[in-house]
């Protein structure tokens, strides 16, 4: 009966094998598609993070051009405001004397009314 035991263990044993290597061969390859797939997701967070950074880079940099602008246009704005004023100021001073020269050259009789 021993003998017989052991003969049929021997046997499952032996049917068993192939059976454990399929189990074995499939996980293997399980355990290699799992592998391929993080390692794919690793990259691809890798490339959008190097993609990130690099689009934040141009922002800043973009962003700093801006303001740079922005500086030298408040300076230019200050410095046509304050032209303005100048001639404005000029404008007014060269407007009364026309007119104070006006009224002169009227009362000296040089002009006429129809002038």
């Amino acid at each position: 009966m021993k003998i017989k035991t052991l003969g049929c263990a021997a046997l499952l044993a032996a049917v068993s094998l192939p059976v454990w290597a399929n189990d074995a061969s499939g996980e293997l390859m399980s355990a290699q598609a799992a592998y391929r797939q993080a390692l794919q997701s690793q990259n691809k967070g890798d490339s959008k993070i190097a993609d990130l950074q690099y689009k934040l880079k141009n922002a800043e940099e973009r962003r700093q051009a801006a303001e740079n602008d922005i500086s030298r246009y408040r300076a230019e704005l200050h410095q046509a405001s304050e032209a303005k004023i100048a001639h404005d100021s000029a404008l007014k001073a060269a407007g009364e004397r026309l007119d104070a020269a006006w009224r002169a050259a009227e009362q000296a009789g040089v002009l006429t009314k129809q002038q």
